[in-house]
This record gives C-alpha cells, structure tokens and sequence, in this order.
C-alpha cells in the first residue's frame, strides 16, 4: 500500500514539475520588466484562434523560453488558416 502512494506521489511531482517548465503567457505589463529573447512566428495553423496560440505557446517552449506574449495573430478572409507572431522571454 506505501508503494501505491509513493508511485502516485512520485506521478503527481513528476506531472506538476513538468508543467511548470511550460512558456506562460505574459501580459503587456508584465513584458516592460522582462528581457525579450526574440520571437517566434507560425503559418498554416488550421483552426480556431486557440489553437493559433497554442502553438505559439509551444513555439516557445521549444525555443527555452519561460513566457511569451502574442503581438499578433490574423487568417486572411474567411480562411481557417491561422499566422502569428509572439515575443518570446527567458
């Protein structure tokens, strides 16, 4: 039974330890007091706004960055492709 617990508490640190590396959305306010690390662009995003910025979010993830703030994201016409740009900070 201790061995039960001990695995789902290892699983759950493991889990909330992970998350935390994750790159967090920063508003405009917080940004003035961050150093900028560069941007991050996509294209071609099929879907919803959301999903547009969720893989701005991974973007810069991958790039190391600790959060990012969207400076802007558009679909030409009545497209469902999403592009955008986001500046990353470490």
């Amino acid at each position: 039974m201790k061995r039960r617990y001990a695995v789902l508490t290892a699983a759950l640190l493991a889990t909330a330890s992970f998350s935390t590396l994750a790159a967090q959305p920063v508003g405009a306010t917080q940004a003035q007091n961050l150093q900028s690390a560069g941007t991050v662009s996509i294209s071609g995003v099929r879907g919803s706004l959301d999903d547009a910025t969720r893989h701005l979010s991974q973007k810069a993830q991958e790039e190391g960055a600790s959060g990012y703030r969207v400076i802007g994201v558009q679909t030409p016409g009545d497209s469902s492709l999403w592009s955008g740009t986001a500046e990353i900070y470490r």
